[in-house]
């Protein structure tokens, strides 16, 4: 095997026909990996230029695996420079289980390959941060076998998800609940869904997508400051011009799920979320509540059933696990944050207990993290 180091955005572009085959037989086998979110992230994050993606290759020059690398700087106290690696797509976006890619059946000579060009470019990083990482999977394993032999120190840190597994009938869906909130849940939900001119419906086609992302940011936004806090697409311009450039890709390609509640033609709640190798991942909502504080959960109801219709085998809340959650019978599971870094007294502050998450590591340019 041998590897190469893509630095510029036409060589990016040139790793297209590639990319999604090797994912696919990859246990990284997310949407948050899959070209079409990445080349999306990157088209909207003019300002990230400096790629650092390595490439492993077999014999016959096959690609075998890819870390997606871009470098952030952070500041340890405002004082000491530190040079991030980070994966491609991994913020303003609303993406988790990111990972580099392997093929399944080269996963550690993969990754031996990739920490052994870490070691050659060594003078050009100093930590690499991989966080909410679906480690249940044992899909992380081979990648910290990989630093550890490679002698770059890792540690890591629980993080919690939550999905709640979808049975073949909504009717053993609501039998999961206690008697008090499931006849709560069918009061409200028809109560709301059956009066005159109330709507769901999945967005279809381009010109619905439009409305619905309006509806989307409005609600969402209207629905925070409802409790004196602001909607991440009203602090975040960046995240929302994601969404407004992904979620046409998503719709070409079959993965956007998206519906709406409409009152007489008027969006009054609104859920984003993708499809995916069997999986709604709910990425995003938002509800008007001056209309009804229930009207959020009478179109999740709505869009749980059409996820039993599909066939669908999961309902994937994604990071987190809230009493909401739990209540949607959600079950709660443990990935992880990956934190890796070499020796030398500026691995030190992160060996004994730095993340760059908190008071004292940051990043130069601030990231805003979304409410849940």
């Amino acid at each position: 095997m041998r590897y190469e180091v893509i630095r510029s955005r036409d060589q990016w572009q040139a790793l297209r026909d590639e990319w999604n085959p090797l994912l696919a037989a990859s246990r990284a086998d997310h949407l948050f990996m899959t070209w079409e979110w990445l080349d999306s992230w990157l088209q909207v994050q003019q300002s990230i230029t400096d790629l650092l993606i390595i490439c492993v290759r077999g014999p016959a020059g096959e690609l075998l695996g890819v870390a997606p690398f871009y470098r952030a700087e952070y500041r340890l106290l405002r004082l000491w420079r530190y040079r991030a690696l980070r994966i491609i797509g991994d913020v303003d976006s609303g993406a988790e289980y990111q990972t580099w890619i392997a093929r399944a059946a080269d996963e550690d000579s993969v990754g031996a390959v990739i920490v052994q060009a870490l070691s050659k470019l060594r003078g050009e990083w100093d930590l690499i941060w991989m966080p909410m990482i679906g480690s249940w999977s044992g899909a992380h394993d081979p990648v910290v076998r990989a630093l550890q032999d490679g002698r770059v120190g890792v540690r890591s840190r629980p993080r919690g998800f939550s999905a709640v597994p979808l049975p073949t009938d909504y009717d053993t869906f609501l039998a999961g609940m206690s008697a008090n909130r499931r006849q709560q849940l069918r009061r409200t939900t028809r109560k709301i869904l059956s009066q005159p001119g109330v709507e769901v419906r999945q967005v279809a086609t381009a010109a619905e997508l439009a409305t619905a992302l309006l509806s989307l940011f409005q609600l969402h936004g209207k629905r925070w400051r409802s409790v004196g806090q602001p909607g991440v697409f009203d602090r975040n311009g960046r995240e929302r011009e994601f969404y407004e450039r992904f979620t046409p890709v998503a719709l070409e390609r079959g993965w956007l799920a998206m519906f709406t509640l409409a009152d007489n033609g008027e969006h009054k709640a609104v859920q984003i979320g993708y499809v995916y190798r069997g999986v709604l991942l709910q990425l995003q909502e938002g509800f008007d509540p001056d209309y009804s504080p229930h009207v959020g959960n009478a179109l999740r109801a709505w869009v749980i059933q059409d996820c039993i219709r599909q066939g669908l085998r999961e309902y994937d809340f994604l990071g987190g696990h809230s009493e909401h959650k739990r209540r949607w019978l959600a079950v709660e599971r443990t990935g992880m944050d990956l934190l890796g870094f070499c020796p030398g007294y500026r691995g030190l502050p992160l060996r004994i207990g730095v993340w760059p998450t908190g008071a004292y590591l940051r990043p130069v340019e601030a990231r805003v993290a979304e409410p849940r």
